[in-house]
């Protein structure tokens, strides 16, 4: 079965506050000693046997503030009497300690306990006592007398007590009555009792007290009374501050205990604007956690003794909870075109109080994240392209505190510097011209913009300013051609769809060029059988035409039978075209000759 225990220490202080702050937790398992922060995970098991204790250990260098008390409780006895002084460190602590005993600063004992067995007048004086090492008490003063009569009153008086206070005469000796005073007032006449009990001192019951007493004759004496302070007034203290939304913040009524009443258990209670909003406990801590605006006000706190003997409320403490930072906003330096260089902006107010250092920011766009948490306010695209669009927001943490603020969405669009390329190609002569389109913005007409080519995907011209690229016509087939646009700063760059001739392509070209040419010489052909014909019937109706030169020829070489026939020819050539048309006839052997056309 594994053993843990669990303990709180070193402490070195006589009160609650400083113990408090002092205090630290260690974990020890095993014959293993381990620190434990209050993050530390609990230790959980089986079969764990936890003692949780308060564990006080003394370094060198540090000690616990003893105090001295009286029995009989005190300050002033006569001859012969006994008292016995002890060194209180509180509970069983001081047990194995070395304690040393001063009287007017010199050493007088060793021992937790100094007792004075048959008192003398010398043992009046201051006692002091030292644990080693350690810190020195507050002096007390013991009184001795040898006098008749002795007004007794308690080494320590604080507000709240029952004191007595005692009227008391020289021992072996007989006595009357008693009588008390108060600043020369008179508290108890004559009578029997010789003890005057104040129940519940007040800072009132401080003065200067005197008895009288007949021992053969009337004696009196008198002393001080001082009341001391239970506790402080308490002050409220707050943590962290300042306070910013959403933090965690931790509200203590601070006072502190004397050193004879460190025993003395207190109860506390919170308010806020005049309002309890944390009732009477032992507890002197208020927390409030992710504290909001509202959460703002005067906040006090009032301590009391447990029987409500002593109470003391603090003054007001405002507590103004304010933002870390204000609600962002995001915003971009100009309008955006592709290719431009675009920077988000997350604009916020810090407060004064707040570590730039402790602020991060993040941006996101269509709800994504873009660029995670850092210091910078701000989200840089190098160039922007036409995904880049989209809404976009921006969000500002504090590395020191859960409050997150996510701007409003801003939209953000980039415009087209140009469009789409579009590969055109064209027929001249024996090449053909291919022309790279696109249509630039207006806005942006000083815009360079470069043209490439490319044949297959392998670059056929770089990048240059001239959309144009001339390919003969016959090598083009069956190849695929594209063209590229970018900017001067290669910032934008696009890409032309596919412009593919296949071979078939090829054919259909050539078939079609010799189809009109076919068909040109159709024409010809018969313009010029229609002007043959035209002659023909001008050779039947003989007329003068001054445009030819006609000759007579002769028929004997034609048979009697055979109707003369006319005889058309027709030459073509690059240069000139020539016809010519004979007829054989009784009256003429040429009728047509060189004409040009």
């Amino acid at each position: 079965m594994a053993l843990t225990v669990v303990f709180t220490g070193c402490f070195t202080v006589t009160n609650k506050e400083d113990l408090r702050k002092i205090s630290s937790t260690w974990i020890w398992t095993g014959g293993k000693e381990k620190h434990a922060s209050a993050s530390s995970p609990s230790i959980m098991c089986r079969e764990m046997f936890v003692l949780s204790l308060w564990f006080v250990c003394i370094q060198e260098g540090a000690a616990i503030r003893p105090v001295v008390t009286f029995n009989p409780n005190y300050k002033k006895i006569f001859t012969t009497e006994r008292m016995t002084m002890t060194c209180d460190v509180g509970s069983t602590i001081g047990e194995g300690m070395d304690y040393i005993w001063y009287k007017d600063n010199s050493p007088v004992h060793n021992g937790k306990s100094y007792t004075i067995q048959d008192a003398r007048t010398s043992d009046s004086g201051n006692y002091q006592c030292q644990t080693r090492p350690g810190e020195i008490s507050d002096p007390v003063t013991l009184g001795v007398s040898d006098g008749y009569v002795i007004l007794q009153t308690p080494l320590y008086v604080y507000e709240g007590d029952n004191i007595n206070i005692r009227c008391h005469h020289y021992p072996r000796y007989s006595a009357g009555q008693t009588i008390f005073y108060k600043d020369n007032e008179v508290l108890i006449d004559w009578g029997d009792d010789a003890e005057y009990n104040i129940i519940n001192v007040t800072r009132t019951t401080a003065g200067t007290y005197r008895c009288g007493k007949v021992v053969s004759y009337q004696y009196e004496d008198e002393t001080s009374v001082s009341v001391e302070e239970l506790f402080q007034t308490p002050t409220i203290s707050v943590t962290p501050h300042p306070v910013f939304r959403n933090d965690n913040v931790t509200l203590r009524c601070e006072t502190r205990l004397p050193p004879p009443r460190q025993k003395t258990r207190l109860h506390f209670t919170f308010y806020r604007e005049g309002r309890m909003v944390q009732g009477f406990g032992v507890s002197d801590i208020y927390e409030v956690y992710n504290v909001q605006l509202e959460d703002s006000g005067n906040y006090s706190c009032e301590v009391e003794t447990t029987d409500k003997r002593v109470r003391k409320k603090s003054a007001e403490r405002l507590i103004q909870i304010q933002e870390l930072f204000s609600h962002p906003n995001i915003t971009v330096t100009h309008d955006v075109y592709e290719g431009d260089p675009m920077t988000l902006t997350c604009d916020t107010t810090l407060s004064q109080d707040i570590n730039h250092k402790d602020v991060q920011f993040s941006f996101y766009r269509d709800g994504r994240m873009v660029q995670g948490f850092n210091s910078s306010n701000k989200y840089e695209v190098h160039s922007a392209q036409l995904e880049d669009p989209g809404n976009y927001t921006c969000e500002v943490k504090s590395s020191k505190n859960p409050t997150r603020k996510r701007s409003n969405e801003y939209n953000i669009s980039v415009k087209e510097l140009f469009s789409p390329p579009i590969l055109r190609s064209s027929r001249e002569g024996d090449n053909v011209m291919m022309s790279c389109d696109t249509v630039l913005t207006k806005q942006r007409p000083r815009t360079q913009l470069q043209y490439s080519f490319y044949r297959d995907g392998q670059n056929v011209q770089r990048f240059n300013s001239s959309n144009k690229y001339e390919v003969q016509f016959i090598e083009m087939e069956n190849s695929t051609f594209t063209c590229e646009i970018q900017t001067s700063d290669s910032r934008v760059r696009k890409r032309s769809q596919d412009l593919r001739l296949p071979g078939s392509m090829f054919l259909y070209i050539i078939v079609s060029v010799g189809s009109g040419l076919l068909l040109l010489i159709i024409i010809i052909i018969s313009i010029v059988s229609y002007k043959c014909h035209q002659r023909k019937s001008s050779a039947n109706n003989p007329q003068p035409t001054p445009a030819f030169d006609m000759t007579h020829r002769k028929k004997n070489h034609l048979p009697k039978d055979k109707k003369p026939e006319n005889d058309c020819k027709v030459e073509n050539s690059k240069a000139k075209r020539k016809v010519r048309v004979s007829q054989d006839s009784p009256s003429s052997n040429n009728i047509y000759e060189n004409l040009n056309s």
